[in-house]
């Protein structure tokens, strides 16, 4: 057991779900737990859970029974239910379970395919920590004749049961379920996989497998040289929904008609692969441009890397003409404008600022602060600044600041 093995040296929180699934009607129940680490030394925990979900038990270790409340969540613009626990002072042991049901809503299924990932919202998280890592141990139980993937192979698999275990965001443990898949691989490093769940791959999945190859290698060379990935998957459920994607080396691509021989979805991959080294920073401040401004110019740099230079200089005009007029990037609060402003901020302002920043610096030289970057897990802006003070001068420490807040 996860909570057992690690108990008495864990540094991060622990999260153990049981998950128990019925592909046909979408619906499932589960049974989360998290347990704080020791060295979090909160005495109270605060859990949010979508509303839509019926809560059916909270147990705790706390020093008083949970309460439960519901209040709006500016960040996904809706109404959270929200469980509080208050431990006594000193507690070493300090846990909540919550046992709860729903039905999964519309994008994360197709016929009997169901998809429980990143943007699913299926589990609870502290608030304003929903890319938290945590380590995890994910039980699912589906009818026999389901197959469960995730980003991990199981630990355990048997008829109709698999426990998978790893670390990653808090809201980002994976489940994609369907009676069956068909994967792709490459035959060389790095080692791609593409997994199609309910059809047979087409020529557009072999070419998305030999795109997803190249880019994987271009970011070993350049952002990812310090932290370099040997394998990555990418799924293909068809639920016709969105793409992102996730820490665990691995993106979700659930359009139908998704074809990497367009510039618009080939920027759309590269982008959320990027954001296995992008994904440090906290979408509720300034700091959001180090996940989406960095994965945008990543994927602009692989465009120009591919040989489409013409193609980097279009997209990066769209951008540039976006952004003017923008408030600036540092000390942006998404809370007090409309959505439109946080992407013409956060991805298209934060974009252009990287340009120049790689204009002045020159490719090796960027690119060493890129990488240091990532490497290092900086997840503020002021962490991005000490490292271009320290590997590119205070001179260009005190410009990109100038710009960031211009």
């Amino acid at each position: 057991m996860l909570f057992g093995t690690l108990a008495s040296c864990y540094a991060r929180p622990l999260v153990r779900v049981q998950l128990d699934l019925e592909p046909a009607t979408h619906r499932f129940t589960c049974h989360y737990t998290f347990r704080l680490p020791a060295a979090d030394t909160s005495s109270v925990l605060q859990l949010n859970l979508n509303r839509q979900f019926q809560l059916q038990q909270v147990r705790s270790t706390g020093a008083a029974p949970p309460r439960t409340t519901r209040l709006f969540y500016p960040f996904f613009g809706d109404t959270l239910q929200q469980v509080t626990v208050r431990f006594a002072k000193g507690q070493a042991r300090r846990q909540v379970e919550l046992t709860y049901a729903g039905t999964l809503a519309k994008g994360n299924f197709a016929g009997d395919v169901n998809v429980l990932s990143g943007h699913t919202n299926w589990l609870p998280f502290r608030p304003y920590a929903e890319y938290a890592v945590v380590d995890y141990e994910l039980a699912v139980r589906v009818p026999t004749g389901y197959q469960v993937l995730s980003t991990t192979a199981p630990r355990r698999q048997r008829a109709g049961s698999y426990t998978f275990r790893g670390s990653t965001s808090a809201t980002e443990l994976t489940a994609i379920v369907a009676r069956q898949f068909e994967q792709l691989a490459a035959g060389s490093a790095p080692r791609i996989t593409v997994v199609k769940a309910a059809a047979a791959p087409g020529r557009p999945d072999s070419v998305l497998l030999h795109k997803t190859q190249d880019i994987v290698a271009f970011y070993n060379r350049s952002i990812g040289r310090q932290d370099a990935v040997a394998q990555f998957t990418v799924f293909l459920p068809g639920t016709n929904h969105e793409a992102y994607g996730l820490l665990d080396n691995a993106a979700v691509i659930t359009y139908t008609d998704f074809d990497v021989a367009k510039r618009e979805d080939l920027l759309i991959l590269a982008h959320e692969i990027s954001h296995k080294w992008w994904a440090y920073g906290s979408y509720h401040d300034d700091s959001a441009w180090l996940n989406e401004a960095f994965a945008t110019y990543s994927s602009l740099l692989y465009l120009q890397a591919s040989g489409d230079a013409e193609g980097y200089r279009q997209e990066l005009a769209k951008l540039a003409a976006s952004a003017v007029g923008a408030p600036p990037v540092l000390g942006f609060d998404r809370y007090q404008h409309e959505p439109a402003v946080f992407r013409r901020v956060v991805y298209n302002k934060g974009t252009v600022i990287l340009a120049a920043l790689h204009d002045r610096l020159g490719a090796e030289s960027f690119n060493t602060v890129l990488a240091a970057t990532a490497a290092r897990k900086v997840s503020t802006t002021a962490g991005f600044l000490g490292v271009v003070g320290q590997l590119a001068g205070q001179t260009t420490r005190d410009w990109l600041l100038a710009e960031l807040s211009r």
